[in-house]
């Protein structure tokens, strides 16, 4: 028959929606797989290329990092750098008597100017050497500083020995380097303006019998002013010429400093010198 068909028609096509519906989902699902693996294999690519990213900046960080450091430069000796300035002399009786000589000899009168004259072989020890501590200096120079500690009748305010320092931080300092120097008894009268008011140490210096005073030019010539300092007793001076700050400036370099040294030399320490057996040392 003409309508007799091997396959009815509707389940043919039937059929073919279903094997084309199938192929269509199997394709689906395998663009689906393949977009999948596309977008993770981006997204592995993308984290990869971070890590390189990363990997590359932080070394370059780093350096960047070192090269910004400022560095630190060693800081030389003093010794060294004053080698280098070609300034490395020490201070001597010479200098200061030189020094006393370019700022005196013209100002004052003749009678005045021998007044302040110093004799280089009476009115000094022998100066430092460059291996001399402060302890060792001043024991060469006072060899017998525990007999006189104990024979002295000494005064409230009349000191057996001045140290004249440029500064308080250094008088501070060089008081602990001498401890040994000292000795267990003695007693120490800081003579300087920091920390301290110049009433509180002219009522100690009028009450306290001190063997050794350490100060600065400006504080020690306030207080011999005032009457609570005395030189009766003054057995040595010692000028703390050698040692220098961080500008690598010594105490005769320091115009206000030298200023009241020099005063103090002229109006006190000198005349003193000239009618005793006191001496002057330089550290």
């Amino acid at each position: 028959m003409a309508d007799d068909l091997e396959e009815e028609w509707w389940l043919k096509d039937k059929g073919s929606d279903n094997a084309d519906s199938e192929s269509d989902k199997g394709s689906d699902e395998a663009s689906e797989i393949n977009v999948g693996d596309d977008v993770k294999g981006d997204q592995v690519d993308i984290d990869s290329s971070k890590g390189d990213t990363d990997g590359q900046t932080k070394p370059e960080k780093r350096k960047r990092q070192e090269e910004g450091k400022k560095k630190k430069k060693k800081r030389k000796s003093i010794t060294a750098e004053l080698k280098e300035k070609g300034d490395d002399s020490r201070g001597s009786p010479e200098a200061l008597v030189s020094l006393i000589e370019k700022t005196f000899k013209d100002a004052l009168s003749p009678v005045e100017w021998d007044e302040v004259q110093l004799n280089l072989g009476n009115d000094f020890y022998p100066s430092s050497e460059k291996d001399h501590t402060p302890v060792s200096y001043l024991r060469s120079i006072l060899p017998k500083w525990k007999k006189q500690m104990k024979t002295s009748q000494l005064k409230p305010g009349s000191p057996l020995l001045l140290v004249l320092t440029p500064s308080a931080i250094r008088a501070v300092q060089l008081n602990r380097e001498i401890n040994d120097f000292k000795l267990e008894n003695c007693k120490c009268a800081k003579l300087f303006a920091k920390h301290f008011k110049i009433n509180e140490q002219e009522k100690y210096l009028k009450k306290t019998v001190c063997h050794v005073a350490i100060g600065t030019p400006n504080r020690v010539n306030a207080l011999l002013k005032l009457g609570a300092l005395h030189l009766d007793s003054l057995f040595s001076v010692v000028l703390d010429w050698n040692w220098r700050d961080v500008k690598l400036k010594r105490m005769t370099d320091i115009p206000d400093v030298r200023k009241d040294l020099l005063l103090l030399l002229q109006t006190h320490v000198i005349p003193h010198v000239h009618h005793t057996k006191c001496k002057i040392g330089i550290l």
